[in-house]
């Protein structure tokens, strides 16, 4: 085994993209053994291929959408709906996003000010208050 960047190719229902990987390959079979950082490294471009391939946003593009709403990840999981964690395993590229969430994240990336109404019935939001009086 030599561990050296090669040439891979990253396959998703039939689409193909090639990727320079850093990794343990067999001198015999080409078989590689993937780990740490360029693990990671592959992981992200297989989600990105993943994401073009499936029309649904970037891991790039989800956290340039969340940083405009002004939304901490955790909040926009809260908020916006995966929980938690979604939107670090989004942005991280662990995960791709839905076609639902790309789509609801492409329509605020537009209308930003329409986060409110989405807001307005979450538990944490000081806006699903102010419509109401004291008894």
């Amino acid at each position: 085994m030599r561990y050296e960047r090669r040439a891979d190719i990253l396959v998703y229902k039939g689409q193909e993209r090639p990727c320079r990987t850093l990794a343990w390959w067999c001198t015999k079979c080409g078989e590689a053994i993937f780990a740490g950082k360029p693990l990671l490294a592959r992981d992200r471009a297989f989600q990105q291929l993943k994401a073009d391939v499936d029309q649904v946003l970037g891991p790039d593009e989800v956290a340039q959408v969340r940083e405009k709403l002004r939304l901490s990840q955790r909040r926009a999981g809260e908020v916006l709906g995966g929980g938690p964690r979604a939107f670090q395993k989004y942005e991280s590229g662990k995960q791709t996003v839905s076609v639902p969430m790309s789509n609801l994240l492409r329509l605020l990336a537009r209308d930003p000010s329409r986060l409110r109404e989405i807001a307005s019935g979450h538990p944490r939001s000081p806006a699903r208050h102010a419509g109401r009086r004291a008894a």
